[in-house]
């Protein structure tokens, strides 16, 4: 009940805010001010739901809390930036799908794992939120260059007028990148403070490319200050940098089984 209750409210409140801010958009509108409210209850349930669910299994991340958690930081990043620019249509997909995750948090079977140590979980946690908020930014980049070239073609793409403004899409984009960048040093500093045994299990190809990504963060948020605005370059570096974090969690261990191995 404890992760059951958070889970099935966290997943009415997401789903109901996508469904508000698509009849929104059917009626032209790119703003909805209770499609907003919606997603912040939903949020917080959503935060309960993996709070609840990493207690109840001993710290363990699972697939349903991984997505839960990777959808409250892209619900957040909607949210904060909302503020300013009217990106809210990004919720009519971000919002459902962290509502499924929720639902499946819920109703996973309670866990026998043991209990890992707080700061092991810190670690964990931070390093799931980076890689997230990283392949987010990267996949942003995409978009946005496609929105860029896009603009130029005549007749326009039918799929530009279902976009928010691209100044929009470019404030989302370097909101991302700040917390992509935020959490990607928490994540390599808590490792370098908690990750015992480094050589021996087999990190060092990890970091030196979580390292390489932070680099490409960096010099994104370094060419934004120096020229005040969203440019080729910048995209580019972001996709580098997803790139690069996507071999070093995903293709090293190809890497190591397959090629290394035989």
């Amino acid at each position: 009940m404890i992760l059951t209750l958070p889970g099935l409210v966290a997943t009415g409140l997401l789903f109901a805010s996508g469904l508000q801010q698509f009849r929104a958009f059917q009626r032209g509108l790119l703003t909805d001010a209770s499609a907003i409210w919606l997603a912040r209850f939903g949020l917080l349930a959503a935060i309960a739901t993996v709070w609840a669910g990493f207690a109840q299994n001993g710290g363990q991340p699972t697939t349903a809390l991984m997505g839960t958690l990777l959808g409250t930081l892209l619900t957040a990043l909607v949210i904060a930036t909302s503020r300013r620019q009217p990106v809210n249509p990004v919720l009519i997909g971000v919002a459902p799908i962290t509502g499924v995750f929720s639902l499946l948090a819920a109703l996973a079977p309670t866990s026998t794992m043991a209990s890992l140590d707080t700061s092991t979980v810190f670690h964990i946690v931070s390093a799931i939120l980076a890689y997230g908020a990283v392949a987010y930014a990267g996949t942003l980049a995409l978009l946005v260059s496609w929105h860029h070239d896009a603009l130029k073609m005549r007749p326009l793409p039918a799929l530009i007028a279902a976009l928010p403004p691209l100044d929009a899409m470019d404030s989302l984009f370097f909101r991302s990148v700040q917390a992509a960048w935020v959490l990607l040093t928490l994540s390599l500093i808590s490792g370098a403070l908690y990750v015992e045994d480094f050589w021996a299990q087999q990190l060092a190809h990890k970091t030196v490319l979580s390292g390489l990504a932070w680099v490409g963060m960096s010099v994104t948020l370094i060419q934004h200050v120096q020229h005040g605005g969203i440019n080729r370059t910048m995209r580019r570096t972001a996709v580098a940098a997803a790139g690069l974090l996507f071999i070093g969690y995903l293709g090293s261990k190809a890497v190591l089984e397959f090629l290394i191995a035989a």
